[in-house]
Order: structure tokens, then sequence, then C-alpha cells
């Protein structure tokens, strides 16, 4: 009897060790390819770029609560890690998030401007990311670049110098980053008003461009959309909000260039999974 209970014992050991090694399979497959992530999260930005366990977020919206759901379904449980998290600009909609994100995850490169319009929420962020002990605080400007090899990178293309802190509209400090992926080419542009969008150096590379502002007709303007014609804008923007967002002249000049046009809150979570080609699933 006392042996058959061994038997039991190692026989149940031996299951619950198959089914961890399983869980654990399963999430090495799905998360193995590229991503880019458009995290639902509700008047705000927050974009996920993810290569395996290594992962950039770009601001954290506007509700860390949110956020972390948005991290847990699109991160492998074990990893408690993200490799850079950029804050666009000091605007409670794309900041907010990313105080939960220090709180909860730890951070390799915090990169950012040195735009201080001395919010509470800005501050705020700025005290939990000093307190991580190994991040490196990164002043963003043009040039920088991360480099994940195998033709895949991040470039930084504004703000075009490393002070910015004399400009008075916070939006117009915007960190603007493209993000290569072989064909593909991502925008990123936090809030910047098209009168900056009109004079960056993009050629007519974007393949898929995250709308400025979410939206709003201060951004992605005709002149803008007719430079670059990107196959897709992503407009990150909340279900019902008072901002009238998006502007329906922003919406009418996207349809002019042909562009697909995806919203997260129409469509919920907009995730493009890259490895030859970048597929689109929505999830809500």
């Amino acid at each position: 009897m006392k042996f058959r209970k061994i038997i039991y014992g190692v026989v149940a050991f031996g299951l619950v060790v198959l089914i961890i090694c399983g869980v654990v399979v399963w999430n090495l497959l799905e998360y193995k390819d590229i991503k880019v992530a458009f995290l639902n999260i509700g008047q705000g930005d927050s974009i996920l770029i993810s290569r395996g366990s290594q992962q950039i977020l770009i601001d954290g919206g506007p509700d860390g609560t949110k956020l972390m759901e948005q991290l847990g379904k699109q991160m492998p449980f074990w990893d408690r890690n993200i490799e850079i998290v950029i804050a666009t600009h000091p605007d409670g909609d794309h900041i907010d998030g990313l105080i939960s994100v220090f709180k909860n995850y730890s951070v390799n490169q915090f990169w950012h401007t040195n735009a201080n319009k001395g919010t509470s929420v800005y501050d705020t962020l700025i005290k939990y990311a000093e307190k991580e002990k190994n991040v490196t605080d990164v002043i963003a400007y043009k040039g920088l670049q991360a480099d994940f090899g195998n033709n895949m990178h991040l470039d930084i293309i504004y703000p075009f110098e490393d002070d910015v802190n004399n400009i008075q509209d916070a939006n117009d400090t915007s960190i603007v980053a493209t993000l290569t992926l072989g064909d593909e080419v991502f925008y990123f542009g936090g809030d910047l008003p098209s009168k900056i969008e009109d004079i960056l150096p993009l050629g007519d590379k974007i393949t898929v461009l995250k709308a400025g502002h979410h939206g709003s007709k201060s951004s992605t303007g005709k002149v803008f959309l007719q430079k670059i014609k990107p196959r897709d804008v992503v407009i990150s923007v909340g279900k019902g909000n008072h901002y009238g967002h998006p502007h329906k002249r922003v919406l009418q000049d996207i349809k002019e260039i042909g562009a697909k046009i995806f919203r997260t809150d129409e469509q919920g979570t907009i995730v493009y999974h890259c490895d030859k080609d970048c597929i689109i699933t929505l999830e809500k």
C-alpha cells in the first residue's frame, strides 16, 4: 500500500512537471515571433514592440491598470523585464501608465526628452524611474538607435536636438521613431503636430503609420499623408472620447490615399505579427 502511494506520488509529480513544461514550450512558441502591438488602453498611446523576450514599450497610456492587463496578454508570464521604455512627451495620456511599469517590471533603459512641464504625473514617473538601480537614463533625439540585428532596428528621427525644454507646447517635443523590419517600416510620432511632421526626413518608406495625436485635426495632415503614402494607418483612441477624435478630416484624408484604417476604439488591440510578412490580428 505504501509502495502504491509512492508510485502515485511520482506519477502525479511527473504529470505536474509535464504540464509546466508544456505551458513553457507553448509560451516560447507563442512569443517567439516579432510583434508590434498597438494596445487598447483607452484615450492615449501605448505600443509594445517584441522580439522573443526583448521588448520596447513606447508610452503607457493614461491608466496603469489597463496597461498591466495588456502587457500581461502580450508578454510571456515569466518575463518581468522590459529592455527599453520610451516616454514620447510629458502628457498624462502617454506617461501615466508608465508609473505602473516601473513599479512592476525592471527596465534596462528609459528614453525620454528633457521637456519638463512640472506636472505631478511627470514628476512621479521620474521619481519611480530614478528608483530603478540598473536603469540607464537616455535623452533621446535624432540619431539614437536600438538595433535588434537581422535588419530590425528602431531609429529616433525627432527631436533634432537634445535640448527641447525651451519649447512651450509639449506636443512639439514628441519623440518620433521608426521601426524597420525588412521591407516594413512603422512610424510612431506621439502627438507631433503637422507643422513638424511635414519637415521630417522620412521619404516615402512608411508602410504602417500611427496617426498623430489620436487622429486629431492638428496632426496627420494631407501633405504628410501624400508624402509617405502608408499602406495602413492605426489610430489609438478611446471610445466615446470628448475630444471628437479621430477628426473626420483626418479620416477623409487617409481614405483619399487608399490606406486601411485600424482603430483601437473599434477593434481593440491591433497586433502585427511579423516574420517574412506582417499579419494583423485584432484582440478585443
